[in-house]
């Protein structure tokens, strides 16, 4: 299935679950206590001002950017290294842009938090650097040999393509832009728009249904992992020769990314947007071990490489806990 198709049904899922979950919500009663009272409806109807509305959609805009860029650094680097690399460094940006806009949470567990995240995707691109130079050599050695042994497929798949610095650089501008979405949210659900987490999960989801449709062309014409370009609408027909399981995953992912979304709009105003969103970061060590176990990603690599994956995790969820005591 190709990536473009996928993430097209991917967005149509995120964007139905947006409005269901948004409708779904507002029916259960306990909004009230946070100052909720206009109905569903009526908030996304035109009950807010348009800078509110605007705020929500930017959110989602710029997370879904960083996704697609997110998709394709793990396409190169792989799960349990190209995720983790660039939602750890999504994780320091968008604590920061939460901590701007609402200065509430304890700088003396805020900041060790995030020099100990800045560590751990540090860590990461260290690991990244001795598990392409390795296999590397060893890809050559088999080469010769007239084997590849026991490095596994997957392993020698996401070592070859783009060279090391076009792959770091994609996770990176994935990492560094995923946090700013907190600046659309902060801003919708803030004092100023006071949007509930049903009304800005709606719009937000909009954003990413509306910038999934620009931005698929783009990266169809210039592939963010180089290579030659081509058009959207060829890529789009192959639509009928996917099976329906895949059809069925690809919404899947939108239906589980959206209802994510959701839960941590629902913790913005009792835990407060730096504390909720670090809280959600946790994605990063689920990635490393469906990278490590699953998918085997590391697989003939040396202990050089996999034994600063244990590191890695002690990092990022050392980070996660001190970021959630400071709030």
């Amino acid at each position: 299935m190709a990536f473009q198709l996928y993430y097209l049904e991917f967005s149509v899922a995120f964007l139905t679950t947006g409005f269901i979950f948004g409708f779904l919500g507002d029916s259960v009663p306990g909004g009230e206590e946070y100052g909720f009272t206009d109905s569903y409806l009526e908030e996304i109807s035109g009950g807010r001002e348009l800078t509110c509305y605007f705020w929500a959609i930017l959110g989602g805009v710029i997370w879904n950017v960083a996704n697609i860029i997110l998709c394709k650094g793990i396409s190169l680097l792989g799960n349990a290294i190209g995720f983790p690399l660039c939602v750890g460094l999504g994780m320091v940006t968008g604590v920061l842009s939460a901590y701007i806009q609402e200065p509430k949470s304890d700088l003396a567990f805020l900041v060790p938090g995030v020099v100990l995240a800045l560590l751990g995707a540090s860590t990461l691109g260290f690991v990244t650097y001795r598990k392409e130079s390795e296999l590397a050599s060893l890809s050559t050695a088999h080469t010769d040999a007239g084997g590849e042994g026991n490095v596994s497929k997957k392993a020698m798949q996401v070592s070859t393509g783009a060279n090391l610095a076009r792959k770091l650089l994609v996770c990176v501008a994935g990492g560094v832009l995923r946090g700013l979405m907190n600046i659309g949210i902060g801003k919708a659900t803030g004092p100023a728009c006071g949007l509930s987490p049903y009304a800005n999960q709606t719009y937000f989801s909009i954003g990413v249904f509306l910038s999934s449709l620009g931005m698929l062309p783009l990266i169809t014409a210039l592939p963010i992992e180089g290579g030659k370009g081509t058009h959207l609408l060829p890529v789009l027909r192959t639509a009928s020769s996917v099976s329906t399981k895949n059809h069925l995953l690809a919404a899947l992912g939108g239906f589980i990314h959206c209802s994510g979304f959701y839960c941590f709009n629902l913790g913005n105003r009792p835990l407060s947007l730096t504390v909720a969103y670090c809280i959600g970061q946790s994605a990063p060590l689920v990635a490393i071990l469906w990278g490590t176990f699953f998918f085997r990603e590391f697989a003939g690599t040396s202990r050089r490489v996999w034994g600063l994956v244990p590191l890695v995790c002690l990092l990022f969820s050392t980070a996660i806990s001190l970021i959630a005591l400071a709030g």
